[in-house]
């Protein structure tokens, strides 16, 4: 319910669902600035810059560094507004918005029902670094993309719904709880009320020619580690948590694999 009236920029109604889910037993299992950044970041995908700010001040206050692990989208706002601002990767005032990278993907506002038609992405060097501008083979991938983006969206779905009865298990939500944080889905598009698309990352990993794309997920069912989803081409190479969307160990396995 929090990523849907997100999707419809209903901030009242968005902090409501947020104090019914930290209710829950899951939610209270986390230390206060993980809560706090979750808010703000919620906030700010809900378009209320103000109230984020307020929340990530407080994630900051009890933990410096926690916030600058998370979404670029989050640390790179919320490091504008310190006073004395971090010296991050790209991150110059002046030429910040050279660095925001959007792709528009027709078929992904479609399906989650969002309004706005641009998903943001990062592109990633050798080093894993962040880099302005994409190599011939990264931008193929950007073009696979966009060709192939509903073939693409519905494997990772369909792979998700795969796993989604023993993720059920693992988190263990109650029969109270479990409407509102993993209810039961029989299609995809269930998934369209419980995920919104964060960042995604292309990798600096490159097999035929095109790179592995990553994709970061909030979830209804992780605020903390939300879902992330590996991928080549529309073949699907890793789901985890949010980090699976930007670690390329397991692009790199895949390839291993493949040549042995």
């Amino acid at each position: 319910m929090v990523n849907e009236y997100i999707r419809e920029k209903d901030f009242e109604n968005m902090m409501r669902w947020l104090d019914i889910s930290e209710r829950h037993s899951a939610a209270r299992k986390n230390a206060p600035y993980i809560l706090n950044y979750y808010r703000g970041q919620c906030c700010l995908e809900c378009g209320n810059e103000e109230k984020a700010l307020e929340y990530f001040n407080l994630c900051y206050a009890e933990n410096e560094d926690y916030i600058f692990t998370r979404a670029p989208f989050c640390y790179e706002f919320f490091n504008k507004n310190l006073d004395n601002p971090r010296d991050l990767p790209r991150t110059e005032e002046d030429e910040y918005e050279d660095f925001v990278l959007s792709i528009g993907l027709k078929d992904w506002q479609e399906f989650f029902l969002t309004k706005d038609p641009e998903f943001y992405y990062e592109i990633l060097d050798e080093e894993d670094d962040y880099r302005d501008e994409p190599t011939r083979e990264q931008q193929n991938g950007l073009e696979y993309l966009e060709k192939n983006q509903k073939k693409i969206l519905e494997n990772m779905m369909h792979e998700l719904l795969k796993q989604y009865p023993g993720l059920q298990r693992t988190y263990g939500y109650s029969e109270e709880d479990k409407p509102d944080f993993m209810p039961d889905i029989s299609r995809i598009q269930g998934f369209a009320e419980l995920l919104l698309p964060t960042c995604f990352y292309v990798t600096s990993v490159i097999q035929d020619g095109l790179p592995y794309i990553g994709f970061g997920f909030s979830c209804s069912w992780d605020s903390e580690h939300g879902l992330g989803i590996m991928t080549h081409r529309d073949r699907i190479i890793k789901t985890g948590g949010a980090d699976t969307a930007f670690d390329t160990w397991s692009a790199e396995e895949d390839i291993k694999t493949k040549h042995k």
